[in-house]
């Protein structure tokens, strides 16, 4: 079933094409809605399409043979993801899974050829958002490299508490920090300690902002 041209407004993203390229896209898609914790996207899996997130959460991770995992990113409403299949015809780079109730435009691999075609725009709309991840990928190595566990904590914590908590559990700290669970729980503990956060059931509250900022620039 296609998309309502006016779904499609919803993604900044598109905000720059004409009427004719978004009615066409509109034809192509689909909306789906996933629950939290379903998966979206299997990483080096060639049957995925592109998405666009109309409102929730997608956190995009990659994991080892051992089974441990690095998120590599978390998407947000109004950006796309899984781009890279239709720029190498590869598979999927990461394994996408929804954070929170998410409803996502999906466009199958098979269309995109003929809107590349058709709207050439469209592929330059492609490029920035692979741009940007690119960045984002460089400031992540550069945490994992250069930072401490604490640096890094300081960072995810000080992005997800916007409102003054995270709720996020040992394991998905973890996986965001590019470390083990136990290292997380002491790090939280000192920081805790120390009257940075204080600790709850599946939640870290904030409690001093310029502290926690201290620590990324260490």
């Amino acid at each position: 079933m296609s998309v309502d041209v006016e779904v499609l407004r919803q993604l900044t993203r598109f905000a720059a094409l004409d009427p004719v390229a978004l009615r066409d896209l509109a034809r192509a898609m689909e909306v789906r809605s996933f629950r939290p914790g379903q998966y979206l996207v299997l990483e080096d899996d060639p049957r995925f399409g592109l998405f666009g997130i109309l409102e929730g959460r997608v956190r995009l991770s990659r994991t080892a043979s051992d089974g441990r995992e690095q998120v590599l990113s978390i998407a947000e409403t109004g950006e796309l993801f899984n781009i890279e299949p239709f720029v190498d015809a590869g598979p999927a780079p990461a394994t996408a899974r929804a954070m929170a109730p998410t409803r996502c435009v999906h466009l199958p691999t098979a269309a995109l050829p003929d809107v590349l075609r058709s709207h050439p725009e469209f592929t330059l709309i492609l490029l920035r958002d692979l741009a940007a991840q690119a960045r984002d990928l460089a400031v992540l190595l550069e945490d994992l490299a250069f930072r401490t566990v604490r640096a890094r904590l300081a960072r995810i914590l000080l992005h997800e508490a916007a409102d003054g908590t995270a709720a996020l559990t040992h394991q998905e700290l973890a996986a965001r920090a590019g470390t083990v669970r136990e290292i997380i729980g002491r790090t939280l503990r000192q920081m805790s300690d120390e009257g940075l956060v204080e600790l709850a059931r599946g939640h870290v509250l904030v409690l001093d902002v310029e502290g926690l900022a201290a620590l990324i620039e260490n």
